[in-house]
């Protein structure tokens, strides 16, 4: 037995299980920059191959930096009816209403949004391209996470209702099968009402 092709036999097995949800993340990144204003696109094509790839990285940290993994969901029904609307929109707002530790249990997916936005911002403002990537790309995982439907529920993978394993199905199986049927066609109008609630961004 060739221990050296067992060895990395297995650890592909294991990165293959790992990549398995970051095709979205990156084809999300990657289209998005088409949909960019004329003034910014060229600076995003330039560099749409780190953005894909920066991209992933927030996955990449839950597991290793505890206070990750709340960035990316909100278990929106423990806040009661019309949550969306009474929730305050900032987080010092937020924090006056509710413990840190109480929210980060139920996730903090749209405050982490705002805060994404503001460092992007920031970056913008100095004229930092590192930064102007790397938060270009990591708002964008953030965005997307929060458009799961099962990111915004605490039945996030089906456990409660014996669906286990649904989460995987629905963010990472279904678009690699069906990816190339479905249009990404979307009138600009449309983009710009999703992004409305950014407080200063348009």
């Amino acid at each position: 037995m060739n221990w050296k092709l067992l060895i990395w036999l297995v650890l592909g097995c294991i990165l293959t299980s790992f990549l398995w949800g970051f095709f979205g993340h990156r084809k999300i990144v990657y289209l998005a920059v088409f949909t960019l204003p004329v003034e910014m696109s060229g600076f995003y094509k330039k560099n749409i191959h780190d953005l894909s790839e920066i991209a992933i990285n927030p996955d990449r940290r839950r597991y290793a930096i505890p206070e990750e993994a709340p960035r990316h969901y909100i278990d929106i029904e423990d806040y009661g009816d019309s949550a969306l609307y009474k929730l305050p929109r900032y987080w010092n707002e937020v924090l006056q209403m509710i413990p840190e530790d109480s929210l980060n249990e139920r996730g903090i997916v749209p405050w982490h949004i705002v805060t994404m936005y503001y460092f992007l911002r920031d970056a913008m403002m100095v004229r930092d391209p590192e930064k102007i990537i790397q938060y270009s790309s990591e708002l964008s995982h953030y965005i997307a996470d929060a458009h799961v439907p099962l990111h915004t529920t605490r039945n996030y993978d089906g456990q409660l209702t014996g669906q286990k394993g649904i989460h995987a199905f629905w963010e990472s199986r279904l678009p690699e099968l069906f990816f190339d049927d479905y249009d990404f066609l979307l009138a600009k109008q449309s983009i710009l009402k999703m992004f409305n609630w950014l407080p200063g961004v348009l």
